[in-house]
């Protein structure tokens, strides 16, 4: 887990909420089985990804309905740390057929899409892992994030489902 950091913050332990948000802490996964790990990722990514297709990005022409671009800073880190231990528990778990398979979609995804995530301030490293870059979020473009991250998005209408398929499939009592 040395490939990412993580922020841990209020939105963050949110998205682990159900689940058990003490696993929103590197710290508190070490012990933790493989299979718990991946069920609550993904249920944690599937919660960042409802949240941000329900944010409201706001009409540009009216200033009051705008996010505030630290809290959806603060809500994009949460995401983007949701993926990335969602990569990191999946990838770990070479024994299970659907955790490989969604390690691989996860790239081929970041493959896909690396560009537009890219010019939003959205990159990957050399493992996957997703970066955020904060000063990107001073000059926000709120219609880019809402094409991006929305709910009419394709990118995030893909990773949904991966984590969707994935989250069905992991046995969390083994």
């Amino acid at each position: 887990m040395s490939n990412f950091t993580v922020k841990n913050n209020l939105y963050l332990r949110n998205l682990y909420k159900s689940v058990d948000s003490s696993l929103s802490k590197k710290s508190e996964r070490t012990e933790t089985s493989k299979p718990k790990l991946i069920y609550a990722d993904t249920t944690a990514l599937q919660k960042g990804i409802s949240a941000l297709a329900d944010e409201d990005y706001g009409d540009p022409d009216e200033e009051d309905s705008k996010i505030t671009k630290a809290e959806f800073y603060k809500k994009m880190r949460a995401f983007a740390d949701s993926y990335n231990y969602t990569l990191d528990s999946s990838s770990s778990y070479s024994t299970n057929r659907y955790a490989k398979s969604a390690t691989k979609q996860m790239k081929a995804l970041v493959k896909e899409y690396g560009d537009d995530l890219d010019d939003l301030g959205v990159s990957f490293n050399d493992k996957g892992y997703m970066e955020l870059s904060e000063s990107a979020f001073d000059n926000i473009d709120e219609a880019d994030f809402e094409d991006t991250f929305g709910k009419d998005s394709d990118f995030m209408k893909s990773l949904n489902s991966i984590a969707k398929k994935l989250n069905r499939h992991i046995d969390v009592q083994a």
